[in-house]
């Protein structure tokens, strides 16, 4: 994974210092058959952009493990419950009927393009926002209290809905590549791929209704390795301008909670991994550092 990742960054660091070093953006007399047609005729090779989007949340895998106590019998009669007539067993760490909101993505950064061959790479720093999780730990008994009643331990209690919260806001910085597929009558469209890293800020972790989980677990900051797959069209709005309508797939990787809760209790760490999005952008590309601008053809 390290060898591959290291890999996927050289090459789009190739791209993106190819890219950059290109001060010509073409010949814009030739058709699209005879070579690769630039979309922005006049302007730079280099620009800035700027997108908004909407971000549909995937189910990420969850999990939070639980070990019960169990109470069967009082060994000596002595109608107490003692330390060593309770058994602790691990139940699950599958949390269950997962589901996280959909949020807002706001995203900006530069790029540069080769215009004789349609590559481009870019640099883009981006916030997802907040985005509630909720789902279904398995049931936490922690077994009755030593020292208390026998005769209620034996009785038991009701297993009771356990819900598992909490919030997550994702900030990601990517390095993205992508080959323009063509120019036709001032649409162009594209396919790219992008790796880079995401930052995660978990609130904290509460339960609902189990009276033995009443405190919130601490959140916590992590950085995950994130990559995208990308497809879309630019439209020209004019020399410098144009219109970046795209979709695109990321996964941002994982995260995990803090383990001390609200009392100075320490906790197992929830962790949800898979934390990926299928999202729909839209912004502007503004092209600077060209020559003059040539007329349109």
């Amino acid at each position: 994974m390290k060898f591959a990742t290291a890999s996927a960054l050289a090459a789009l660091a190739a791209v993106f210092a190819s890219s950059a070093s290109a001060a010509d953006l073409g010949n814009y007399g030739g058709s699209i058959k005879d070579q690769y047609v630039p979309m922005v005729s006049g302007s730079g090779p280099c620009y800035v952009r700027g997108d908004v989007g909407y971000s549909a949340s995937g189910t990420p895998t969850a999990k939070w493990p639980v070990n019960n106590g169990e109470y069967n019998e009082d060994t000596d009669d002595d109608g107490f419950v003692d330390a060593d007539e309770i058994d602790y067993t691990f139940v699950t760490d599958a949390v269950t009927n997962a589901d996280m909101e959909n949020t807002w993505l706001i995203e900006g950064g530069f790029g540069c393009g080769q215009g004789s061959s349609g590559f481009r790479g870019e640099v883009m720093i981006g916030m997802h926002g907040d985005r509630k999780f909720d789902g279904q730990p398995g049931f936490y008994e922690p077994g009755p209290a030593v020292g208390s009643s026998a005769a209620d331990a034996l009785a038991g209690q009701p297993e009771l809905v356990d819900p598992l919260h909490t919030s997550l806001k994702t900030y990601t910085l990517m390095l993205n590549g992508y080959k323009d597929l063509g120019n036709y009558g001032g649409f162009t469209p594209y396919i790219g791929a992008g790796i880079g890293i995401a930052y995660h800020m978990m609130d904290e972790v509460y339960f609902t209704d189990n009276p033995n989980l009443t405190n919130q677990i601490e959140g916590n900051r992590d950085l995950s390795f994130a990559w995208s797959l990308m497809a879309g069209v630019g439209y020209q709005l004019s020399h410098a301008t144009v219109l970046d309508v795209g979709y695109r797939y990321i996964d941002m990787g994982s995260a995990e909670s803090g383990r001390a809760d609200t009392a100075g209790f320490i906790n197992p760490k929830a962790k949800f991994d898979s934390i990926d999005a299928h999202e729909i952008k839209v912004g502007l590309r503004y092209a600077f550092g060209g020559r003059e601008a040539m007329p349109m053809k």
